[in-house]
């Protein structure tokens, strides 16, 4: 049983707080963005998008699509919000 706690961890920890983390990095210090806090911002949001999309699409449970939705939504902002700063400069 704590095999499959672990393996529910793993699937819904991307989506819960890899989209609130990167669009945290995207905020943080704007006017210094470096091409390995790009990288992490990329890699954070688009696991999150990944893994947010597998949750809405497999119907869960309500909670899941939630937190699905919410990492989907979180990936893109932060995706949508690099990509804008990067066109500013």
């Amino acid at each position: 049983m704590e095999s499959l706690a672990l393996l529910a961890v793993v699937i819904v920890t991307p989506a819960m707080f890899g989209g609130p983390i990167a669009i945290l990095l995207s905020f943080w210090n704007v006017s210094k963005i470096s091409r390995a806090r790009e990288i992490t911002i990329y890699a954070f949001a688009s696991s999150s998008i990944i893994v947010g999309i597998f949750l809405i699409v497999n119907r869960i449970s309500p909670g899941a699509r939630n937190i699905g939705i919410l990492g989907v939504i979180t990936g893109a902002l932060a995706i949508w919000r690099l990509i804008k700063l990067k066109t500013i400069k």
